[in-house]
């Protein structure tokens, strides 16, 4: 009987890990694809129970690869993964036989639980509470631990008194042996913000009405510079976020272009009809 394995399609190695968390001391194995292609090849041969693919991915989607999996494993069950940037078509994913949508990010009891519910109960590894897996410590015969130690020999490991040992550090102090106290002249004085009439000055006070215009416009005269180099940082260091990033592109492109290309066709169309209202072109 061959193994039924979870198939992981998504670019991120994060989502990889929460789901083998997901699915840590159960009889399922786990395989990981990063497209569409890699995933049908990988899938080629294997019991699948459970699919778990990125709607938007490097060299296809999970829409098509759903529709493409179910075909050559009707039993598997399949749930598109999406947030941020990523798109989720509902009427899309229905006619591809998705099952449901799964959030991203989702932490792992959550997406353990949402996997019961077509799996059953997945087993947990157990620490072992057999007497026999435990180790009994073993003691020496001839040593007693309720053996009283004995008494320490005159004048060995005892301490000597505190007061002989820092007679001066239990002397009370006395006024007397204090110096005496001499403010400090103006000219030693440590130079202050606080103003001499402090005390009859009254307390600012500003209203939040107004500082929030000014806060709000601060925030957005700097926010753009701060997105721009967090972007900019995360596309050179990171792989996982340059894939992401490339995956919402497209997915945006794929569901935003039809609608931009009609829009640009009937602005031309209006445009030509204005110039010649008797249709002479």
């Amino acid at each position: 009987m061959h193994q039924s394995h979870v198939l992981v399609v998504d670019p991120n190695p994060l989502i990889l890990q929460r789901v083998k968390s997901a699915l840590a001391g159960s009889d399922y194995g786990i395989l990981s694809a990063r497209d569409a292609s890699e995933a049908e090849t990988l899938a080629a041969g294997q019991q699948i129970a459970v699919v778990l693919s990125s709607t938007g991915l490097p060299r296809g989607n999970g829409y098509d690869l759903a529709r493409s999996l179910l075909s050559a494993h009707p039993d598997a069950k399949i749930f598109l993964l999406s947030g941020g940037f990523e798109v989720y078509n509902r009427d899309r994913a229905e006619q591809a036989g998705v099952v449901g949508r799964i959030s991203k990010p989702f932490s792992s009891d959550g997406l353990r639980t949402r996997l019961e519910k077509v799996l059953g109960e997945l087993r947990r590894s157990k620490r072992s509470t057999d007497p026999a897996d435990v180790l009994p410590i073993k003691v020496p015969e001839e040593a007693n631990p309720l053996e009283p130690l004995g008494e320490y020999p005159p004048g060995h490991g005892q301490a000597e008194p505190l007061s002989e040992m820092l007679p001066s550090a239990l002397e009370p102090l006395s006024a007397e042996s204090l110096p005496p106290y001499s403010p400090p002249s103006s000219s030693e004085r440590i130079a202050s913000i606080i103003p001499r009439d402090f005390r009859e000055l009254s307390a600012p006070g500003a209203s939040v009405e107004s500082l929030k215009p000014a806060l709000e416009r601060a925030v957005m005269e700097v926010l753009p510079e701060v997105v721009e180099v967090v972007l900019r940082r995360s596309l050179q260091t990171s792989p996982a976020f340059r894939d992401l990033v490339e995956v919402a592109v497209d997915e945006a492109v794929r569901a935003h272009l039809p609608t931009i290309a009609r829009q640009m066709v009937q602005d031309r169309l209006a445009e030509i009809e204005a110039q010649d209202p008797e249709g002479s072109y």
